[in-house]
This record gives structure tokens, C-alpha cells and sequence, in this order.
């Protein structure tokens, strides 16, 4: 079975500081980027980097405090890119295809079957 590292309690309550230099919170733009908001908005409230933080943090917070947590997580998305892996694999934005054929692509540079879910 799975583990979900998500919304683990800890003591005292997870706190999330804010970006404040713009040459981290343009790396975190480029790779995390808050589309649900316009720009300067999303670069100010940082809503998407807090919640992933507190949602996701809390299960690492031991070995990882927020700045490692978002240098890790920008490590991996540098060494894992996705969009090149569908892309090498045949699948391109676009077109549809097999949930099969998207978790086999994923699983050529990943130990597991993806968690994938549409939004």
C-alpha cells in the first residue's frame, strides 16, 4: 500500500514565511508557477507555494525546513521533466490518450505508477 505524505500533524502547527527574494520566488515562478491567479498577485500572496508547503511540508519538516523543502522540490522537477518524458514517449498536449499509456511513459523515470488525477 501507498503512503500519502500529506497533512501530517505536527507540533507546533506548520508555519509558511513568505518568498521575499526575487530571485527565488522567479525560480519557484518558473517551475511552480500559481496559475490560478494573475502574476503579481499570485508572486505577492505566494496562496499555491503556502499550501503545498503546509499540506506537503508537514511530513518533512523534520529533515527539511521550507528553504530545503522548495530547493528539493525544484531539484526534482529539474531532473524530472515531465513534459519531456510524455514528449519522448509520444505523448503530447493536445491529444488524448490512455491513462495506461501516461503511467507507462511516467514510470520509464520513476520507481511507481503515478498518481494521476484529472482537474
Amino acid at each position: 500500500h501507498s503512503v500519502m505524505l500529506n497533512n501530517c500533524p505536527v507540533n507546533p502547527p506548520l508555519h509558511y514565511n513568505k518568498f521575499t527574494d526575487a530571485i527565488k520566488r522567479t525560480e519557484l515562478d518558473k517551475r511552480w508557477p500559481q496559475l490560478k491567479y494573475e502574476y503579481y498577485f499570485s508572486r505577492d500572496k505566494q496562496y499555491l507555494w503556502k499550501n503545498e508547503f503546509l499540506k506537503h511540508g508537514s511530513c518533512s519538516i523534520k529533515r527539511y525546513k521550507q528553504p530545503a523543502y522548495f530547493d528539493l522540490a525544484m531539484n526534482l522537477k529539474d531532473k524530472f521533466d515531465l513534459l519531456s518524458t510524455l514528449r519522448n514517449n509520444g505523448i503530447t498536449p493536445g491529444s488524448t490518450y490512455q491513462l495506461d499509456d501516461i503511467e507507462k511513459a511516467i514510470k520509464t523515470v520513476s520507481i511507481k505508477v503515478p498518481s494521476l488525477k484529472c482537474v
